[in-house]
């Protein structure tokens, strides 16, 4: 079912509006022309037990991705990695109030949060790769310390909903985003940055391709204001009428920036199996692009992460078709959709 969805609602995507942001909290869409895109890595990998994922904002950039965005007609700027391992190293691994590497996480996200942060605040297109999805907090508390009427469609296969008390592994990827809408520890050790006036409203943020849910994480949403959609929903009404509906839950007016959070694994694995948290039934190739390209058009999306994409587990492209793109020169398949993922996201259309 569709949580806080009591019937179908539509919305225009394809407003238009009048310029840029002409300060750091006004928002006016992103205008006609492309501008600068902030690329962060944040090779995160400490908030599950697979490793690999750290290795993918290196991957991504190997595979093309500035090449991509200047063909696109934005200009490109690499921020770096950001030196998670330092932090990490500052941090205690003990687990805090169910949260494995509590302050580890906390320290390397704040560096997350900071830089996301300082980029958004020039006015540029925020694109942060991660890592795993633990940088969801960071991000999305990063962008709304600039932006105070954000709001955020999250792409996943899994809610990332749990808290400490009801996670069942202690895994932090799977609390960051009930950590960015306060639903628990405000007062975590390591996440002393993460306050209340960064905090998402959960009327802001709406989820699709849901499919994996833990059963008291499906407790904490159905009491909650988020907007859910799951591949049920996806099913019965189709891509384009989820994506509607949810920017109408979150965007009903369409003068919000937007932010969107794409976790690699709310595709299915026959197209995206470089993950460690693969799951069956999940967005086609299709449905996938449909999503960005549909944000795209909105000309309020402001800022993107995308995660979870583990080129240690992936496998090589089965072979080229027609219309593939020549500027993306990785062999890996699912760093290959990573790529064109956010190609679509930054405005590359079929026509």
């Amino acid at each position: 079912m569709a949580f806080s969805i009591t019937r179908r609602c539509f919305h225009n995507t394809a407003r238009a509006f009048s310029g840029r942001r002409s300060a750091v909290n006004q928002w006016h869409g992103r205008g006609n022309e492309p501008g600068t895109v902030s690329f962060i890595g944040a090779p995160l990998a400490s908030g599950q037990p697979i490793p690999g994922v750290e290795k993918a904002p290196q991957a991504m950039r190997d595979g093309g991705i500035a090449n991509i965005i200047h063909s696109l007609g934005w200009d490109f700027h690499d921020v770096g990695d950001l030196d998670v391992t330092g932090a990490i190293a500052a941090g205690s691994a003990e687990m805090v109030q169910g949260v494995q590497k509590c302050e580890q996480l906390g320290f390397a996200n704040k560096l997350v949060h900071d830089a996301v942060r300082g980029e958004a605040a020039k006015g540029n297109f925020v694109l942060t790769v991660g890592g795993d999805h633990s940088i969801g907090s960071a991000t999305l508390t990063g962008m709304q310390a600039v932006y105070k009427d954000f709001s955020v469609i999250w792409v996943d296969a899994h809610g990332d909903c749990n808290t400490g008390a009801t996670s069942p592994s202690g895994n932090y990827h799977g609390m960051s985003a009930s950590h960015a809408m306060g639903w628990f520890g405000l007062e975590l050790p390591g996440f002393e940055w993460l306050q209340r006036d960064v905090l998402i409203s959960d009327s802001r943020l709406a989820f699709i391709a849901l499919r994996d849910i833990d059963e008291n994480e499906k407790k904490l949403l159905r009491n909650s204001g988020v907007t859910a959609f799951t591949m049920y929903d996806v099913d019965r009404w189709g891509i384009g009428s989820v994506i509607d509906m949810a920017l109408h839950r979150v965007n009903p007016h369409g003068n919000r920036p937007i932010h969107l959070s794409f976790d690699i694994d709310s595709c299915d694995p026959t197209i995206a199996p470089g993950t460690g948290t693969c799951s069956r039934g999940g967005l086609n190739f299709r449905e996938s692009h449909y999503i960005c390209e549909t944000l795209a058009k909105t000309n309020n999306l402001c800022s993107m992460d995308i995660v979870e994409i583990n080129p240690d587990l992936d496998t090589e492209v089965p072979g080229r078709m027609h219309g593939d793109s020549e500027l993306i020169t990785t062999p890996l398949q699912t760093v290959r959709l990573g790529l064109e993922l956010v190609s679509s996201a930054l405005g590359r259309s079929i026509l």
